[in-house]
Order: structure tokens, then C-alpha cells, then sequence
């Protein structure tokens, strides 16, 4: 009995539910981008069809002597990952491709799913004209993209409420560009941002500091693409527009704890963070100490 599924661009049939789900991002709003993280215990196969974009890496487990074969059917597509090609895979799929992933055993799987306005939200150019070729690839080929996925993994199965919206969209588009599905850009000179530009980033993060905030936003409010505006802010601050806000709402939290007005909670509300523990774990990430630890120091 198969069962039928819907995940942003991606719709077709499964021969089971997953055994386990590590992550998920469903597509919402206008963002359009959809994340799942997630494995099987036995063999099984589907079938899907993807009306934008889809960005995957499979992994295929070893039990005793026995590795996970997958196998990936598709127009104009046919490839195997057995025992000696290593079970691991990358997966681009494009508009309008409908094909069959079958696992023999064992397997986790991650993938990004974009809706057909996302893709073209960041690519800057409508479907039509962009010719992007589904295929699949030894995942060694791109472990940038593995990474990629992994990091977002941990990030949504952390998340009570779902990942930051500005950390989905930086992911997104990194993973774009790292899949092969554009071709690289023609070299050009360093961006940065206009005085005026990076004004209204400021204030606009400071504005929104304690709710979420979008790539998208910020660079609507620069006047920019998202591809554009995340060259042009690097070269302007230094740091990506994810890093920036998360050290913003970091320098609020450390400021409200010294203030020793509220609480860890309430601090991490004001600052944007979904909890304190999330906080706690950025804090320690970014500057090494906890919070409190923090705070204590700067008192001193």
C-alpha cells in the first residue's frame, strides 16, 4: 500500500511513512522553501514528481558485511550507487521531472525542496528561460551541499518553532550555488553596499531584532537581488547577513543580562532567540562562554 505525499514543489507516493524524521521545515508564507531530514530502516522506494527545485543527499547505512544500494529512475536519468560506489548520493532534480529512488535497506536522507517562485526569487530569472538538468551525483562531489543540509538538519530538529527564516533563505541559496544546478557566475568586481544601503539594513535589524526576519526583507530593503545583496553585504560588514543578526541579537541579550532587569527567558524573547537554551548554545558558539558567564565578566 503506497502512501501519498506533498512537500513544497515535490508531490508522488511512498511504500512507507519514514521510520524516523530528524528535521523539517515545512513551506510556508512566501518563502516557498520546504526542508526534511529523515531515514528508513528497510528497503523502499518512491514516486515523485518536482514542479521547482529539488537539492537531496542520500546515505545509504552499512549492516555487517551489507551496504544500501540506491537507485534512481527518471527521464533521461539512470544511475546506481551499489557497494563498491559507496551508497551515498547527491540529487538535483529540476521543473517537470518525475522519477522512482529506490533503497534496498538502511538510509537517512535530507533534502531542499523550492517552490517554482523561490527558485526564481533567487536565481533573478523566470523558469522558462533557465535550463536546469536533473542528475545525480557521487555526494563526495559535493560535500558542500552535504554539509549544507546537515547544519539546517540540526538546526530545525533543535527548533521548537521551525528554523530562523533568515538562516533558511542563506542555506538555500549557498546550496543552490554549490549544486551545479546554475552556471558560475562570470567574475566580478567586489560588491559592497552604499552608506544609504547599509543604513537601512541597520536600522531594519535593529527594528526587528526580537521577531523574524528574512533574507528577502533585507534586501528589499537595500534595493537589491539576494544573490547580489549577500556579496554586497559580505563586503560591506564583513560577515554574512545570518552572522550579522545573530551577533546583533547577541550584543542585546548580553546588554539585557547585565542589566539584570529580566530574565534568561525574557531576554531571549527580546532578542530574537526562539528559547534559552538556543541562546545559551549561540552564546557559547560565538564567544565562548555562556550567557551568565558572560554577563558575570562584564561586571567584573
Amino acid at each position: 500500500m503506497s502512501v501519498p505525499f506533498a512537500n513544497a514543489s515535490v508531490q508522488g507516493e511512498l511504500s512507507a511513512p519514514p521510520d524516523a524524521i530528524f528535521g523539517q521545515i515545512p513551506a510556508s508564507g512566501l518563502d516557498g522553501i520546504a526542508f526534511l531530514d529523515f531515514a528508513y530502516e528497510a528497503a523502499g522506494r518512491s514516486t515523485h514528481r518536482v514542479d521547482g527545485l529539488v537539492i537531496g543527499t542520500w546515505h545509504g547505512e552499512r549492516r555487517g558485511h551489507a551496504r544500501t544500494r540506491l537507485t534512481f529512475w527518471g527521464a533521461d536519468l539512470t544511475d546506481e550507487r551499489d557497494d563498491e560506489g559507496a551508497a551515498d548520493a547527491f540529487v538535483l532534480r529540476g521543473p517537470g521531472f518525475a522519477g522512482t529512488t529506490l533503497w534496498s535497506g538502511p538510509c537517512r536522507g535530507r533534502y531542499l525542496a523550492f517552490m517554482p517562485a523561490a527558485v526564481e526569487r533567487m536565481i533573478e530569472a523566470p523558469l522558462s528561460r533557465v535550463s536546469i538538468a536533473s542528475a545525480t551525483y557521487d555526494l563526495a562531489e559535493r560535500m558542500t551541499v552535504f554539509h549544507l543540509l546537515a547544519a539546517l538538519g540540526q538546526e530545525a530538529g533543535s527548533r521548537n518553532g521551525g528554523a530562523d527564516a533568515l538562516l533558511i533563505d542563506s542555506v538555500a541559496l549557498a546550496a543552490l550555488r554549490a549544486s551545479g544546478a546554475l552556471a558560475p557566475p562570470a567574475p566580478r568586481r567586489s560588491a559592497a553596499l552604499s552608506s544609504r544601503q547599509a543604513r537601512r539594513v541597520r536600522d531594519l535589524v535593529a527594528e526587528r531584532i526580537g521577531t523574524p526576519l528574512s533574507l528577502r526583507e533585507m534586501a528589499e530593503a537595500a534595493g537589491l537581488s539576494e544573490g547580489y545583496f549577500v556579496r554586497a553585504f559580505k563586503g560591506t560588514f564583513g560577515v554574512t547577513p545570518y552572522q550579522y543578526v545573530l551577533r546583533e541579537r547577541v550584543t542585546l541579550a548580553q546588554s539585557l543580562i547585565r542589566s539584570g532587569t529580566v530574565s534568561l527567558r525574557e531576554a531571549a524573547e527580546r532578542a530574537g532567540f526562539p528559547d534559552a537554551r538556543r541562546m545559551g548554545r549561540t552564546f557559547r558558539k560565538m564567544i565562548g562562554r555562556s550567557p551568565t558567564e558572560a554577563a558575570r565578566l562584564q561586571r567584573a
